[in-house]
C-alpha cells in the first residue's frame, strides 16, 4: 500500500485546488438556483435591466454594422491596385506620384476573369474647365475611367452617363473615336453656369484660348452628358469633381505614352472569396500594392468613422449601465446575505473562498442577463428592419452576425467584473461574531 502513495498523491495539492474550486462553483450556481427558484423581484429586476441594457447594445452594433456595409457596398472595389505609396485620390493632386502602366491591357486581363466583375483604371488630373465661349474657368479633379459595361461609382459618380468602353484608346493608337462625354458634379457646374447638354472646354492651361485641343480633325469638343447631384467629398478636397473617359484625359495631360493611371478598382461577383483576384491582382502588378476590401463586420465598423463612434457609444454606455446595476444589485444580496456569508466562515471558509462564491454568483447572475439580452437584442433587430422598411428605408438597415452574440457577452462579462469590488468589499468587511450573534 506504500507503494502506491506517491501515485495517489502526485499532483495532490494541484488536484485540491481544482476540486476546491469546483466545489465552490457549485456552491454559487446552486445559491443562484435557489434565488431564481423563488423568483426575488430583486433577482428578476437585475436580469431584466442587464438584459434589456444587451439588448439595446446589440441592436445598435447592428445598426452601426448595417451603415459600414452600406458603406462598403457604395465603395468603388472589393480590390484596388494601387502603386506602392499609392493611396487616395488626393494624394495625386500637385504631386507627381509613381503611376500603374499600360493599365488598358492589364485591366482587361483581370476584366477577362470568371470571378471578376469589372476591373476599371482610375487616372486622375487636375484641370481647366469652362463653357465654351465663356471666359468663366473653373479648376476640376478630373477622373479617367473605362467605364464597365455594368455602371458602377467612383467618387460619388456613377459611369451609366458614359459610353461603355474606351473607343479612342484604339487598341494604343488613341486615334479612335473620341466620345467628348464629361460628367460632372452640380458642384463643378454652379462653379462654371454649366448646364446638361453645353459645350465644354477642357485643359490644363489656364487661359481661354489655349483650353482648346486640337487634332487633325480640327477643334474637340466635349459635351456635359450629365451632372450628379453628389455631396462634396472630402477625398477631392476643395476641387469638384468630373469624369470622362481615360484615354481622352490621357491625351489630354500627356499619359498616353505609357498609358498610365493611378489605380485599378476591381469589382469581383457577388459573394467569392477575394483572394483568387488578390493573388491574380498582384501577379499582374508584382511591384504594385494591392487592397482588398473583403473584411469582416468588425473590421468594416472600424473603417467607418460613424459607425465606429456609434458602436463605441453604445459599449461605454452599456458597460456603465450593466456595472452600475450589477454592483448595485450585488451589494443589496450581499446585505441580504450576511448571516449565509457568516455561517460560511464558521463552517470553515476561508475569505477568499467566501468572495469566490460572492464573484461566481454575481457572474453568473451577468450571464444570465446577457443572454437575454441576446434573444432581446435579435428580436429587437428584426423588428427595426420591418419598421424601417416599412416607412423609410428600402431596405433593411441593421444587421446581425453571430459574432455580436459573443460580443455582447464579453461586454457584460466586463460590466461584471467592473462591479465586483463593491460587493466584495462589503463580503470583506462582514463580522462573523456580529451576524452570528
Amino acid at each position: 500500500m506504500s507503494g502506491d502513495l506517491p501515485e495517489r498523491n502526485r499532483d495532490g495539492p494541484r488536484g485540491r485546488r481544482i476540486r476546491r474550486w469546483i466545489g465552490l462553483f457549485r456552491v454559487a450556481i446552486y445559491r443562484l438556483v435557489s434565488r431564481l427558484r423563488q423568483v426575488p423581484k430583486q433577482t428578476v429586476v437585475t436580469v431584466a435591466l442587464i438584459a434589456v441594457t444587451i439588448a439595446l447594445l446589440v441592436i445598435v452594433t447592428g445598426i452601426a454594422a448595417g451603415i459600414a456595409a452600406d458603406s462598403a457596398d457604395e465603395s468603388e472595389a472589393d480590390v484596388r491596385i494601387v502603386p506602392v505609396g499609392g493611396g487616395t485620390l488626393s494624394s495625386v493632386i500637385d504631386v507627381e506620384n509613381a503611376r500603374l502602366g499600360n493599365v488598358h491591357e492589364t485591366s482587361a486581363t483581370l476584366d477577362e476573369r470568371e470571378d471578376v466583375a469589372s476591373a476599371t483604371p482610375v487616372f486622375v488630373e487636375a484641370l481647366r474647365i469652362q463653357v465654351d465661349g465663356s471666359d468663366e474657368t473653373e479648376t476640376v479633379l478630373a477622373m479617367g475611367v473605362v467605364p464597365p459595361a455594368e455602371p458602377i461609382t467612383i467618387e460619388g459618380l456613377s459611369t451609366a452617363p458614359l459610353e461603355p468602353g474606351d473607343p479612342h484608346f484604339a487598341n494604343g493608337t488613341y486615334d479612335g473615336t473620341r466620345t467628348g462625354e464629361v460628367v460632372l458634379t452640380d458642384e463643378a457646374a454652379a462653379a462654371i453656369n454649366a448646364s446638361e447638354g453645353d459645350s465644354l472646354e477642357i485643359g490644363r492651361s489656364t487661359t481661354a484660348a489655349t483650353l482648346r485641343q486640337e487634332n487633325s480633325g480640327g477643334s474637340l469638343e466635349y459635351t456635359t452628358t450629365a451632372i450628379e447631384d453628389t455631396e462634396t467629398n472630402s477625398v477631392s478636397g476643395e476641387l469638384p469633381l468630373v469624369m470622362l473617359h481615360l484615354s481622352e484625359l490621357q491625351s489630354i495631360s500627356g499619359a498616353d505614352d505609357d498609358d498610365l493611371a493611378d489605380q485599378v478598382l476591381v469589382k469581383t461577383d457577388p459573394d467569392p472569396s477575394t483572394a483568387a483576384v488578390e493573388s491574380a491582382a498582384a501577379d499582374t502588378y508584382p511591384n504594385a500594392t494591392v487592397q482588398t476590401g473583403d473584411d469582416g463586420q468588425v473590421e468594416l465598423i472600424r473603417s467607418n468613422d460613424f459607425a465606429l463612434a456609434t458602436s463605441l457609444v453604445a459599449m461605454i454606455v452599456a458597460v456603465v449601465i450593466c456595472s452600475l446595476f450589477i454592483a448595485t444589485s450585488a451589494a443589496l444580496t450581499v446585505d441580504k446575505d450576511r448571516q449565509t456569508i457568516a455561517v460560511f466562515a464558521a463552517i470553515g471558509f476561508s475569505a477568499r473562498s467566501r468572495l469566490a462564491i460572492v464573484a461566481v454568483t454575481t457572474l453568473s447572475l451577468t450571464l444570465a442577463g446577457a443572454l437575454v439580452g441576446i434573444v432581446l437584442g435579435t428580436i429587437g433587430t428584426a423588428v427595426t428592419n420591418y419598421v424601417a422598411t416599412a416607412t423609410v428605408a428600402p431596405e433593411p438597415i441593421a444587421t446581425l452576425r453571430p459574432t455580436f452574440g459573443l460580443y455582447a457577452i464579453a461586454v457584460a462579462l466586463v460590466a461584471g467584473v467592473l462591479a465586483l469590488p463593491y460587493p466584495l468589499y462589503l463580503v470583506a468587511r462582514t463580522n462573523v461574531v456580529t451576524e452570528l450573534g
